[in-house]
């Protein structure tokens, strides 16, 4: 098994050569970075034995692509980004590294990412990177089957488990659906702040529907659950509560 056979036709929920893409959208896994401080295994200095310095790669030349957990990238409080958050440096595929991406366990494949050229994510070399330089930065968005294989390369490079569980899609569809739903928020309020405290409130339920298949206004059956934990069994309902929301202010 590979991760060719994860790895859908549609990587990319948006990708572009330049920043900025999806302005509205917050920073999550698998968004894609350019331009961005990576830093390299420490080195010793020559003159001073007992001390190290770590080189940093910067410039248009410097990509980077986000393979930290939103709950470990964000405070469970604010849910603003903490200060540092976790990326793969993006390079230039390797000679020899090429579909079916058979091998190379380190490598996660993002093809035609810039320019139409193929790279790669070097799950080797991950660093910390301050959020604060993220801010405009953005090139790429997975999809939601392009974090599931983002997922699975990494359980693979790091755990040797050559499968998929189903929870690896189920989680990146999760994911997935609430960063969609925070993007329209943000695009229509012009702030993240707010929405996930929405997000945890009381679902609403489902409408029943009449015979012509219509839902009936008023009929509602409330489930005694969250917004959030029924995210994503009752994904168009909760966006259609979202979008009554913002055109009603």
């Amino acid at each position: 098994m590979s991760v060719a056979d994860f790895l859908p036709d549609d990587l990319y929920l948006y990708r572009q050569d330049a920043p900025h893409a999806a302005e509205a959208r917050p920073i999550g896994q698998g968004d894609v970075f350019v331009d961005i401080p990576l830093v390299r295994a420490a080195q010793r200095k020559d003159r001073h034995p007992t001390q190290f310095t770590a080189p940093v790669k910067s410039g248009d030349k410097s990509l980077g692509i986000v393979v930290s957990h939103p709950c470990s990238s964000r405070s469970r409080s604010t849910h603003a980004l903490k200060e540092s958050v976790l990326l793969a440096p993006v390079v230039r595929c390797p000679d020899g590294f090429e579909a079916p991406w058979t091998g190379y366990y380190e490598y996660f494949p993002l093809p035609g990412l810039r320019e139409d050229i193929d790279y790669v994510a070097d799950l080797s070399a991950i660093c910390p990177v301050r959020s604060a330089y993220l801010e405009g930065q953005r090139v790429a968005c997975l999809t939601d089957k392009g974090l599931a294989a983002l997922f699975y390369r990494l359980a693979v490079n790091f755990l040797r488990l050559d499968r998929i569980p189903d929870d690896y899609s189920a989680e990146a569809e999760r994911l997935c659906y609430e960063t969609n739903l925070w993007e329209l928020w943000t695009r229509r309020k012009g702030t993240e702040e707010g929405f996930q405290a929405w997000l945890d409130e009381e679902f609403e339920g489902e409408a029943l529907e009449d015979e012509t298949g219509n839902a009936v206004l008023g009929s509602e059956e409330r489930f005694g659950i969250s917004r959030r934990a029924g995210l994503r069994w009752h994904y168009e309902e909760i966006q259609g509560e979202l979008e009554q929301e913002l055109d009603q202010e």
